[in-house]
Order: C-alpha cells, then structure tokens, then sequence
C-alpha cells in the first residue's frame, strides 16, 4: 500500500469510527480491528471513563475476532453474520463485521436496542463484497 493510500485508508476509518461513535448517545467506544487483532482505529466519549485498561481492550479484542472466526464456521449454513450484541452489567457490546474486518462498539446498557442499532447501522457506509 503507497503512502496515499495509507492517508486516505486511514481517514476513511477515521471518519467510520467517528461517525458510529456520535451515532446515537448511547455509544462510548468504536474500534475497527484485522483479522490479526491489530487495531486500526479506535475512538471513544472523552466525557466518559474508559471500562478497560489498553490490556484489557486487547484481550476483549482477541475474544471478539475468536467468537466471530466461531461463527464464520457456520456461515455456509446460517448465512453471513451482520452483528452480535453481548450485555454485561456495565456495557453493551456490539460486533459488525466490515470489510473484511470487525467494527467493535461498546454502548451505554440501554433497553432500546432497536434504535442504537439502526443509529449504527445507518452510520456505516456499504461495502463491496
């Protein structure tokens, strides 16, 4: 990859992760990682106290891109995963694979789910398969 498309790769999942994170109030975090668990780019709420340490966000990433290589073992079956959604007392989780890579988001514990869900989802670009 040259030098230009680096900066524009980069802006692009920039300006992804922002657009998710302002999407909806409910949402603290946004990263977007590769299959090699290698975060490209993460944003979250400054007005908000981080959950996790930098250790702590690297093992949830490791759990993240393991239950989704899990779940592409059945995709001939069920289909393409769009999303999985894992609440905790604390915060809710949310994974959407994208391009190729997994968009993780972490939101307020909330009820409507519904609505933060489409707010995201109407945040996210299409992609090309």
């Amino acid at each position: 990859m040259g030098m230009a498309e680096e900066i524009v790769t980069t802006q692009t999942y920039e300006k992804l992760c922002s657009d998710v994170l302002y999407s909806h109030e409910s949402v603290r975090f946004v990263g977007l990682v590769n299959n090699k668990s290698d975060l490209l780019h993460s944003v979250q709420k400054q007005e908000l106290d981080p959950l996790l340490d930098e250790d702590e966000i690297k093992i949830s990433i490791n759990y993240s891109l393991e239950r989704w290589r899990k779940a592409q073992n059945l995709s001939f079956r069920l289909g393409n995963e769009k999303l999985t959604l894992t609440e905790y007392d604390n915060v809710t989780l949310i994974s959407i694979p994208y391009d190729g890579k997994l968009l993780l988001i972490s939101t307020q514990p909330t009820v409507h789910y519904h609505d933060v869900i489409q707010s995201i989802i109407s945040a996210i670009p299409p992609w090309e398969k």
